[in-house]
């Protein structure tokens, strides 16, 4: 079932971790915990449209772990999947235009506690109970930080945000997700492929 214009709200879920996912065509927000906890952490994207009017968002109902959505920026279409995946034990999120360097966002933890950007690319939320960490990869291009924890990125095609999270770092470590999974869908790459990840995760 696809809902049109209108914000959703849907949960996707993992063993391990439930997920309570809303979406506009210009906000997501993930509100991410262990099932079983109360405590959240919350994560935002800030979706960029330039000076083009998002129109006709539509958003799929959570199906398999995952939520699919669209809207279209002129004559480009941009395509979003959340995923919360069970083998890759994380949730991820996926953007895709039809047109190149249509895809722009910020990325940043909403929740309470402090932040860091590790490698350029990771953000890092040490909560008082829950250890969080996001990887903002971009398929071509770079990214941006603002040095306060959020991480941005400008004109790209297609990208790749990994989500995860952890109440205890030291003997439960999520700081090794991106490796791992690297290791099982791109092998003998230090710098895995992002690409080659979303293929082997997606549904």
């Amino acid at each position: 079932m696809i809902l049109a214009g209108m914000a959703s709200a849907e949960t996707i879920a993992t063993p391990r971790l439930t997920c309570i996912v809303a979406e506009t065509a210009e906000v997501t927000t993930l509100t991410a915990k262990f099932k079983g906890s109360e405590e959240p952490v919350v994560f935002r994207i800030d979706w960029k449209s330039r000076d083009e009017k998002p129109e006709g968002f539509k958003a799929s109902k959570a199906e398999g772990g995952a939520i699919t959505s669209t809207h279209r920026l002129g004559k480009t279409t941009i395509t979003r999947t959340i995923l919360a995946s069970a083998a890759a034990d994380c949730v991820l999120i996926h953007v895709i235009a039809d047109q190149p360097g249509a895809v722009s966002f910020n990325a940043r933890f909403a929740s309470e506690g402090p932040v860091k950007i590790q490698n350029r690319r990771e953000i890092i939320l040490s909560g008082e109970k829950i250890h969080a960490q996001a990887w903002v990869i971009p398929f071509e291009s770079d990214v941006q930080d603002d040095g306060k924890g959020t991480i941005s990125l400008i004109g790209e095609g297609e990208a790749l945000i990994i989500l995860n999270l952890t109440n205890d770092p030291e003997t439960s470590p999520i700081s090794d997700t991106l490796a791992r999974l690297g290791k099982k869908h791109d092998p003998g790459h230090t710098s895995p492929g992002p690409h080659l990840i979303w293929q082997g995760v997606k549904p």
